[in-house]
């Protein structure tokens, strides 16, 4: 046997050695689709001895041995904050199955783990076990819902969410409103948490000044000489491409009506398009100018109906595939869907991981939800593959200063994504759309506008879309103006 036979022989041997040893670990609970690089966080550096680790994300440092598993948060490697200890029982010797810029996978035979370049830890135990969470800061926020926790400071913070979908976990105790809080869980098999650390990558100013969202919806048909399904004329997208980057359009003017009935148009699609000739005039015109189309869809809605995410994400495939959409508005992830708030945020995690992988890092996704408020609404991680998320709706405040406005809205230093907010809830008269402005851009978020015609009335004539541009619209532009120039001055960082 030559040298060089010998030689492809060994590498194949370790090759299919490997392969074959790692067969016998099934992590399948641990390994989520999706690509947290396209967003700038990734698995930084690891280090392996023993069962013991050291890995390094964009946004956090993860230290494991005997047991416990150390969570430390900053996007300076040399200046990360001490958040948490996670204590595992019995020790769990972890064995390295799978290592990717995105993630690293590890199997005990107690318990799975995989740790994300987004800062996400996933947990998912074999057995019943307890599970400990041991606190080294004081939040200034300390959302609570059942067992799941989110917990913020000016710095950033973390995320605890044992998943509520999964029926049987415990809550042993939360003890909260210290610095060495306390959240000990009673997990049974195969029963996952998520903890995630914040926020996982750099805010993006500049992204932040060109990312201008107007919103709007095709025709409905209604009047003499109007067809459900047109689109504005060019001369309005291309205006609109003066002063926005993205146009995003609503279901309605735009889908199929089910028995061609526009009363009976529902969210959870299925989203054909209607009118495909409009439409795809609409993305020819809108690219040649340069903004970005984006389109409907409703996970809320849809998974409340049909319980089964693959033939969503199908159907957000094939808009791109046969339109070139630049990406989607999502309304809503899959909380209440049982009418009991039983979220599922290890899949809406996955979702927006897809839906990003899918679109690129050039892509738009805008995740809109609300949950009327809930103290645990935002996931930073799932955030983070956002272009934009909007929050707010109905949700009522007495001044702009409510902890759901600082810690729900606000994504600056949290996700580090755009926040957009929709105060349509009640809140008193006193308060002014400028200070409302005002109180976005001092928390860096950004503002979105919309042209709408009319949905359920014919128009007077042919349809006819607005510029999108009211007094509470410039107001804001001015504003963001004198923002981005201090920005650009060195005086804003």
């Amino acid at each position: 046997m030559s040298g060089v036979m010998k030689k492809n022989l060994i590498i194949l041997f370790l090759f299919f050695g490997y392969s074959c040893c790692n067969a016998q670990y099934d992590v399948d609970d641990v390994r989520i689709q999706g690509d947290s690089t396209l967003m700038g966080m990734k698995i930084e550096s690891s280090f392996f001895s023993d069962g013991a680790f050291l890995i390094e994300t964009t946004g956090a440092r993860f230290e494991y041995v005997k047991g416990e598993l150390k969570l430390y948060q900053g996007l300076d490697n040399n200046n990360r904050r001490f958040l948490s200890t996670i204590i595992f029982e019995n020790e769990p010797n972890f064995i390295k199955v799978e290592s990717l810029d995105d993630h690293i996978i590890f199997w005990s035979k107690d318990l799975n783990i995989g740790i994300y370049g987004d800062s996400t830890v996933i947990i998912s135990p074999k057995k019943s076990q307890d599970l400990k969470c041991k606190g080294n800061f004081k939040p200034d926020y300390e959302g609570r819902y059942k067992g799941e926790l989110l917990l913020i400071d000016d710095k950033g913070g973390m995320e605890i969410y044992p998943q509520r979908y999964e029926a049987g976990y415990k809550i042993k105790t939360i003890e909260l409103g210290k610095v060495e809080w306390v959240a000990d869980y009673e997990l049974n098999a195969k029963e996952r948490v998520m903890i995630a650390a914040f926020p996982g990558k750099k805010f993006n100013w500049e992204d932040s000044f060109n990312t201008r969202i107007v919103v709007t919806h095709g025709a409905m048909g209604l009047g003499e000489g109007n067809i459900y399904g047109e689109m504005p004329p060019n001369s309005t997208i291309e205006n609109w491409a003066q002063n926005f980057d993205v146009l995003v359009l609503f279901y309605k003017g735009l889908y199929e009506r089910p028995e061609k009935d526009i009363k009976n148009l529902r969210s959870h699609g299925p989203y054909i398009i209607e009118n495909i000739p409009e439409f795809r005039r609409l993305i020819t015109t809108a690219h040649n100018v340069d903004l970005k189309v984006v389109t409907y869809v409703g996970f809320f809605e849809y998974y409340r109906k049909f319980h089964n995410a693959e033939p969503f994400l199908e159907q957000i495939k094939k808009l791109k595939q046969q339109y070139g959409i630049d990406g989607v508005y999502i309304d809503g992830l899959s909380f209440d869907h049982n009418q009991n708030l039983d979220s599922n945020k290890i899949l809406n995690w996955e979702i927006v991981r897809r839906i990003r992988s899918l679109f690129g890092s050039e892509g738009v996704i805008i995740l809109h939800g609300t949950h009327g408020g809930l103290a645990v609404e935002t996931a930073p991680n799932i955030d983070a593959y956002c272009s934009a998320t909007l929050n707010g709706e109905g949700v009522p405040f007495q001044t702009v200063e409510d902890d759901y406005i600082k810690y729900n809205v606000r994504k600056y230093g949290i996700s580090n994504t755009i926040g957009l907010w929709r105060p349509d809830g009640k809140h008193p008269q006193t308060i002014t759309y400028k200070e409302i402005i005002d109180t976005i851009l001092k928390m860096n978020c950004r503002e979105a506008t919309y042209a709408h015609v009319p949905l359920d009335k014919a128009p007077v004539g042919k349809y006819k879309w607005g510029n999108g541009i009211s007094s509470a619209y410039s107001y804001y532009l001015r504003r963001l103006k004198h923002l981005e120039d201090l920005y650009h001055s060195g005086k804003v960082r």
